[in-house]
């Protein structure tokens, strides 16, 4: 393995780069890839699960590259595209698609790269923090401090990293949130308002994460034509019908949407669709929370307010608070959640939908083997513009007819906010770390604090410092 990781660390990811950019042929990669993957000495069966689990890093950027390259020599290589990966691997000269399966098997992972071993097991371990308590971890596999990418490039290593950092904050944000979904933790108590407070605040270091790294310069940061020519490129199909990687296979904010209640008509059906480009445990957990109602269900049927929330008075809201501030908590959640969504949309405009379209306007078009109209599971602008929305549109809107500044003062947030902060970072260093703003740059932001998202535009433990 020593050998196969050596080579995908380094010249793989500079073949990769002279084949972009067409100083080399694109037929060296496959007899490069098989030289390499001979030296493999290790059967899948054998492997212990952390060993099955980097070469399903290695192997998943390797055939990323077979078939890219496969399918760019010919566009009529995309209608067969299992035909980029006639190689074998190991001593026994395994077929790769057989070898690739195998440590599938040992691993619970898709049959193909994915989203999981590509930013989770790939990069350094990462930990959520509220003040100086450690609310999650997302380990890594590897103890090596690097981050493999296709080209080596550092806007991959920047995209990869903001990407692995946002996930650890989701997963604090669930685990803070579980124990009310589960009702082990009474949804009008004191700890549900804290509980509720601390997610919001986690949600908002997302949005500040997310909009930090979309200010960068192109050259601190990610270039869209970068990540449109050549890191996009990679996630082609291994097989017909298959799930490339993507990050709307971010497990973590798929089960915050169930979590909140964002469940649309068509959106479970749209989830499901992504199970194959999951890992059999991420499934599970999101079949659990399907089969609870979301924490406004929840909230409301305890509540029972007379009538709609959006038929009562300022005067009748301030009541229901009264009787339960958790539900102005909670309306400080599904804004946070919503703002978030709408930085990933911005983001998504920024560094794919707006330069294509820019493109299609110059008469360039999208002649990728992916294409850039749209995500690799599928969705467009337009799709990502309506579920934006409709994160924006919870049943508790109506809350916004009273000051923000009153909700947060009943949920304790501007107590948390004033002496704690949420931020997110890697466990041990890394080659370009995407570092959160500095509390200055918070501080220039909290001016914005008070404005919704425009329409259309864990662990389990107990969060520290309840009052």
């Amino acid at each position: 393995m020593p050998a196969v990781a050596a080579w995908v660390h380094g010249p793989m990811a500079e073949l990769n780069r002279d084949i972009v950019a067409r100083r080399r042929p694109a037929g060296e990669f496959p007899a490069a890839a098989a030289a390499a993957l001979s030296t493999l000495a290790v059967v899948p069966e054998r492997c212990t699960p952390q060993e099955a689990r980097r070469l399903v890093v290695l192997l998943g950027l390797v055939g990323a590259g077979l078939g890219r390259h496969h399918q760019e020599r010919d566009p009529a290589h995309r209608q067969r595209p299992e035909r980029a990966f006639d190689l074998t691997a190991g001593s026994d000269r395994v077929p790769f698609l057989d070898y690739f399966a195998r440590l599938a098997a040992r691993t619970g992972h898709p049959q193909r790269d994915a989203y999981a071993s590509l930013t989770r097991w790939n990069l350094p371990a990462t930990e959520a923090w509220w003040g100086d308590t450690r609310l999650a971890t997302l380990p890594g596999e590897f103890d090596d401090g690097l981050v493999r990418t296709y080209t080596g490039e550092r806007d991959e290593v920047r995209f990869l990293e903001l990407t692995k950092l946002t996930e650890t904050l989701e997963r604090a944000v669930n685990g803070t949130l579980a124990p009310l979904a589960e009702e082990t933790v009474d949804v009008c108590g004191a700890e549900a308002v804290h509980r509720l407070g601390v997610a919001a605040e986690l949600l908002d270091a997302i949005r500040r994460l997310n909009a930090a790294f979309a200010a960068l310069p192109p050259a601190d940061g990610l270039r869209a034509g970068h990540f449109m020519d050549v890191f996009r490129q990679f996630a082609v199909h291994w097989r017909p019908g298959d799930v490339p990687p993507s990050g709307a296979l971010d497990p973590e904010a798929l089960e915050r949407d169930l979590l909140l209640g964002v469940d649309p008509p068509g959106y479970r059906r749209h989830i499901a669709r992504l199970r194959p480009g999951m890992l059999a445990g991420e499934w599970d957990r999101l079949g659990v929370v399907m089969d609870r109602p979301g924490l406004p269900e929840l909230l409301l049927a305890r509540l029972r307010p007379a009538g709609d929330l959006a038929e009562q008075s300022p005067a009748g809201l301030r009541v229901l608070l009264g009787s339960c501030p958790a539900l102005g908590a909670l309306y400080l959640v599904l804004r946070a959640h919503a703002r978030v969504s709408s930085t990933h949309l911005m983001l998504a405009k920024k560094y794919l939908f707006t330069p294509q379209r820019d493109r299609d306007r110059a008469g360039v078009g999208d002649t990728g083997v992916v294409s850039n109209r749209r995500g690799t599971t599928g969705m467009d602008e337009t799709a990502l513009e309506r579920l934006t929305r409709i994160r924006g549109r919870h049943p508790l809107t109506a809350l916004r007819r009273l000051p923000t500044a009153d909700l947060e003062s009943l949920a304790g947030v501007d107590v948390l906010r004033a002496h704690l902060r949420a931020e997110a970072r890697f466990a041990v260093s890394s080659a370009a770390l995407v570092r959160p703003r500095t509390s200055d740059d918070d501080a220039r932001d909290d001016d914005t604090r008070d404005v919704d998202p425009p329409d259309g535009g864990a662990t389990g433990d107990r969060p520290p410092g309840q009052q």
